[in-house]
């Protein structure tokens, strides 16, 4: 797939999952009506067979859940569209906190293990130690999605510091992004 197609993609994705965010009161919870929605949505930039194509392949991937209710269609994120949406948001908001994951997942639980540390990369983690990574991103506060999307809650410990005596280090392992 070409680069631009793929982002594209990546755009409207991203534009599908903030759309039902915000006509959804912000709410994680609320169903939003999909006439509302493919309208607002096909306003923004994108064309309707995109939107709607795009809208059905995020439900079949389970990151979006569809409702009828009296002849009127509804979705809403799932979990694992919340975590998708955390995963593909670029704002890198700073607010001088650091946000440390650390977490002890038993051998048999490799590939969950695998799959959160994925996630935790995407979200803008970075390994300090082999099971401590640390985060400077506002965004991270929801790194819980991920962890309650797993079943893993047991095995991690989430914590938000503001002083350190790695402070240097971190400033090194995350010097690009806190230049921007």
């Amino acid at each position: 797939m070409k680069k631009k197609t793929r982002e594209k993609i990546t755009d409207l994705t991203l534009a599908i999952l903030d759309g039902v965010l915000r006509l959804g009161d912000g709410t994680f919870n609320a169903f939003v009506d999909q006439r509302t929605f493919y309208k607002d949505l096909h306003d923004a930039e994108f064309a309707r067979n995109q939107i709607v194509d795009r809208v059905r392949n995020l439900i079949d991937r389970g990151y979006i859940e569809a409702e009828e209710e009296s002849g009127r269609s509804s979705i809403r994120l799932t979990r694992k569209g919340k975590i998708k949406r955390l995963e593909k948001i670029t704002d890198n908001e700073i607010d001088g906190k650091w946000r440390f994951i650390s977490f002890d997942i038993p051998e048999k639980l490799k590939a969950l293990r695998l799959r959160l540390t994925r996630s935790l990369r995407r979200i803008g983690f970075k390994p300090v130690q082999k099971s401590l990574w640390a985060c400077p991103f506002v965004k991270a506060d929801e790194v819980d999605l991920i962890v309650k999307e797993l079943g893993l809650g047991k095995y991690v410990a989430y914590f938000v510091i503001e002083k350190t005596d790695i402070q240097q280090h971190l400033e090194e392992l995350f010097s690009e992004e806190l230049e921007r």
